[in-house]
């Protein structure tokens, strides 16, 4: 069961009724900073708390004293708090996320001091404003003039290492640094975190990725993401993430390749479920798992009717990927590839009744019969 954690409540309620935070922090008589840090509290003085219920219309005096008889609430200690982002961005792996889960990790970092860099990839000119975006959260939860934003070519790592202790004796909060051109990006991530450290600010690296699936000539291929090859260097020394853009190009790409190389999600699910007894639930907590963690997901409602026991039965279409022509026509090809899977639910129960996984082409060939 998940902890209860009263300052993350008072933030969805925040969200819920209010414009912005800083229109919260004007009622509730307080900076913005200071009311950013109430968000990452896991307890509150009782006046402060009692104002936030007025304001709130919501009895969190209440809920707090039966999650604590309960032993339901967090205990975030200062360690955990500075070393991890533990609400947004599990560290067990690199994930990728779209614009507006984007801001939401931003935000959470910048609520807390934190020992390690934030490291963000995007890819380029349909992320063109996330350092504008990155900025602008920073000055909202610090003040004007609390984010310093620096922009950062190869040629110019040594010069800025040299700078770096200059740097953390500035009186900005917050320093985001936007990286580009770069064949790698371990001296980056290394210096930033160098200024976390040394400053305690918060150091935001922003990196550009031109992801790609290219062919070798041996016919070979691969993927190429200097966001994969970092996280696999500094997933332990820093926070990183990949910001996606709304055409989900990140996600689709890094699914692309796997659906290639024969491994993608609906292959992983197909391979779990095949001759297993208890299928149906094997196949629903799969599906849950991949609506979760992959963000090219969609599962769609083709039809409903009722079946001879008068039940409402919903026929589902789940596809992980929607290929481009270009793809489509690669030499490796992908069409053969599983890349969907149809199933039948019992709408009332969540019952699954049957399923089929698909490849592209077959999926093709069926739309255009039902169309005729």
């Amino acid at each position: 069961m998940e902890k209860y954690h009263i300052g993350q409540e008072i933030l969805k309620e925040v969200k819920a009724k209010y414009p912005s935070v800083a229109a919260f922090a004007r009622e509730l008589c307080k900076s913005n900073s200071a009311t950013y840090e109430i968000f990452g509290k896991t307890s509150l003085d009782t006046d402060l708390l009692l104002k936030v219920s007025q304001l709130l219309d919501r009895d969190f005096f209440r809920e707090f004293s039966e999650k604590c008889l309960n032993g339901e609430v967090a205990v975030v200690d200062k360690q955990t708090a500075e070393n991890s982002i533990s609400l947004l961005l599990p560290e067990d792996k690199l994930h990728t996320l779209l614009p507006s889960q984007t801001m939401d990790v931003v935000e959470e970092y910048l609520l807390m001091p934190r020992k390690k860099p934030l490291v963000v990839f995007y890819c380029g000119v349909r992320s063109r404003n996330l350092p504008h975006f990155v900025c602008k959260k920073g000055e909202e939860i610090y003040g004007k003039g609390m984010v310093r934003r620096i922009s950062l070519n190869p040629i110019e790592l040594m010069r800025f290492e040299l700078g770096v202790m200059s740097l953390a004796k500035m009186p900005q909060k917050v320093v985001v640094i936007r990286c580009t051109m770069a064949r790698d990006y371990n001296t980056h991530v290394l210096i930033a975190e160098i200024l976390a450290q040394e400053s305690g600010k918060h150091v935001v690296l922003l990196c550009l990725d031109p992801i790609h699936i290219p062919t070798l000539p041996n016919g070979r291929v691969v993927l190429k993401s200097l966001a994969l090859s970092t996280f696999n260097s500094w997933n332990q020394r820093a926070h990183i993430f990949i910001a996606d853009d709304i055409e989900k190009r990140f996600a689709y790409l890094i699914e692309l390749f796997h659906a290639i190389k024969g491994k993608g999600y609906m292959d992983r699910i197909y391979d779990s479920i095949e001759d297993n007894e208890n299928w149906a639930d094997t196949l629903k907590d799969l599906l849950e798992e991949a609506k979760q963690n992959l963000t090219t997901f969609e599962d769609i409602v083709l039809e409903g009717s009722n079946d001879k026991g008068n039940r409402q039965v919903e026929y589902h279409q789940v596809s992980t990927i929607q290929p481009t022509v270009n793809d489509l026509n690669r030499p490796e090809g992908i069409s053969h590839i599983r890349t969907h899977l149809r199933y039948r639910m019992i709408k009332e129960t969540g019952e699954i009744l049957e399923y089929e996984p698909m490849s592209f082409d077959k999926v093709k060939v069926m739309n255009n019969t039902e169309d005729m």
